[in-house]
């Protein structure tokens, strides 16, 4: 009778070769190397995505800093956003970039009970809704199509909140993916509003994700791959680089990886 190798979330190997399979005593997920994430079997059923770790910023300074996602958002006329985040306190922002108040895109579970996601051409669009509970992990999309603005909130174990606005800019600014950061509004210097809280799974998209398509990332509150909707961006938050360094690699086509910055950790508290 075979039996598999182990290893543990952290010491998974640094160069797998397609088809390994492992068993990983921590979690007790079995799982397989397919060339570019390893996928595997769990406890609870089948998942397509191992998912071990986010990162954890402190409210304070933490940040990851990506620079810029002008490649894609900048005179964009269609993109979508996906990140999961889990708060210990309201009132940062989850992701932003642009240079001004009013160019822009930034999401915030703020202190007043709302969320507000941005996305300004010289105008003024904001979507509003209530924000979910602290302490708990929700997954969260915004898309953009040539004007209509979609947000999704889903609350692992709720029902999706879907808020709309069909009077947007056309396109965005050409600036308008300059000062790209996880946790903070960088161009806000005044009060970046940093984030307390944990993020995973972070991307963006070229095109406008469904609502069958938000449906299927969210898994049932498990994150599925996002391989099959072709991510620009995609931050795994740790999982690709086996939660250790500053370096938070990108797994999508544009390879615009993220460092860092001023101490966030890495968590093994993770959407499941």
């Amino acid at each position: 009778m075979s039996t598999f190798s182990t290893c543990t979330s952290a010491t998974r190997p640094s160069s797998p070769t397609d088809g390994d399979v492992l068993f990983e005593t921590d979690t007790k997920n079995v799982i397989i190397w397919d060339g570019t994430n390893w996928r595997g079997y769990a406890n609870d059923g089948v998942r397509d995505l191992t998912n071990t770790y986010s990162v954890a910023l402190d409210g304070s300074d933490d940040y990851v800093d990506i620079s810029s996602a002008s490649s894609l958002v900048n005179s964009a006329s269609v993109f979508s956003i996906s990140l999961w985040y889990k708060l210990d306190t309201a009132g940062g922002v989850l992701i932003g970039t642009g240079t001004s108040n009013t160019n822009g895109i930034w999401l915030q579970p703020y202190t007043d009970g709302n969320f507000y996601a941005v996305l300004r051409n010289g105008g003024t669009n904001t979507l509003t809704a209530t924000r979910p509970a602290l302490n708990t992990w929700v997954h969260t999309v915004l898309t953009y199509d040539s004007g209509t603005i979609k947000l999704y909130l889903t609350p692992n174990g709720g029902t999706t909140d879907i808020t709309t606005i069909t009077s947007g800019p056309s396109t965005t600014s050409s600036t308008t993916g300059n000062n790209l950061s996880i946790g903070r509004l960088a161009w806000n210097t005044g009060d970046p509003f940093y984030l307390d809280g944990k993020v995973d799974e972070v991307a963006f998209f070229n095109t406008a994700l469904t609502a069958s398509d938000v449906t299927a990332i969210y898994n049932s509150g498990i994150p599925a791959s996002l391989t099959s909707y072709s991510p620009v961006n995609w931050w795994r938050m740790g999982d690709n680089d086996s939660g250790t360094g500053t370096t938070i690699t990108d797994q999508g086509s544009a390879g615009n990886n993220g460092t860092l910055t001023n101490g966030p950790t890495y968590s093994t508290d993770v959407p499941s």
